[in-house]
């Protein structure tokens, strides 16, 4: 759900029967967006939990099947510009930048407790940092003399590993990476994929907005694979493995925002969104 604008653009055009699930599992944006869709009495119901438990939420709220998902994977700017979130590199605070209090392990202690070859893959993997063993011994130099608990610190090591001109992206880079990590965010993609389709009805949609390529990829390749699930190899004239389409590729191409788009939210300049239909 977010901050809630995508939830009240979606209850502006349901008909008076139509029913919105809201979920999200950060406690103060829930509030937030609360407020926000309010007006919309009993057709929207706030769920606080994650994306990839929605099979479970729909099951206990007795709900079989829905008639569109749209995910929208982006961090919400309520979470981006308060310092003592931790999340971004431009505002001094905790290194927290867990999306919900109920994480077992905040930014600082995977930073302080994990070891080199564990922090490269991160930078590597989430970040596709190409500096990251660079960094990650940085990093181990600077927390043998004092643990690491602020963005502040983290900035400037990560500025000190890199040359001036490259400093602001390899920032960006590197505190996405470690947030994707405290978070779990792409292993909770795959674990909303595995099981989306089973709730969807046949002729809904599935709608994602990823805002990085990593996100972006795995969403493009689950949607390839379910359009066209044949496992036959390639030389076969036709089908024989007898596997079925389960959707339809709305989006021939990630959807890209508008430069009026961009010019109202800077923040949309990243986003991408893919959408299918269910068959």
């Amino acid at each position: 759900m977010g901050g809630g604008g995508h939830s009240e653009a979606i209850l502006e055009k349901l008909s008076p029967q139509g029913r919105l699930i809201a979920i999200d599992w950060d406690e103060e944006v829930l509030r937030i967006a609360a407020t926000r869709l309010a007006k919309f009495g009993e057709r929207v119901q706030i769920v606080e939990g994650n994306f990839a438990d929605i099979p479970r939420i729909l099951s206990e709220l007795a709900i079989d099947g829905v008639d569109g998902i749209v995910l929208d994977l982006g961090i919400s700017s309520f979470q981006i510009e308060s310092a003592r979130r931790g999340f971004s590199y431009l505002l001094p605070g905790p290194l927290d930048m867990r999306m919900s209090e109920k994480l077992p392990k905040t930014a600082a202690e995977i930073i302080n407790e994990s070891s080199f070859e564990e922090l490269v893959r991160i930078f590597k993997s989430y970040g596709e940092e190409r500096r990251s063993r660079k960094i990650a011994t940085a990093i181990i130099e600077a927390r043998e003399k004092n643990q690491l608990q602020r963005t502040e610190e983290l900035a400037k090591i990560i500025a000190q590993s890199v040359p001036i001109t490259e400093r602001i992206k390899t920032q960006s880079r590197v505190f996405q990476a470690i947030r994707i990590a405290t978070n779990h965010e792409l292993e909770n993609l795959r674990s909303f994929l595995d099981q989306c389709l089973s709730v969807i009805n046949k002729g809904g949609r599935l709608v994602i907005i990823s805002f990085h390529s990593l996100e972006d990829r795995i969403v493009k390749e689950f949607m390839k694979y379910q359009a066209n699930p044949c496992q036959c190899p390639p030389e076969l004239p036709e089908c024989v493995c007898g596997k079925k389409p389960t959707l339809k590729i709305l989006t021939r191409r990630a959807i890209k925002p508008t430069d009026e788009e961009i010019a109202l939210n800077p923040r949309a300049r990243s986003a991408r969104l893919r959408a299918a239909e269910i068959i």
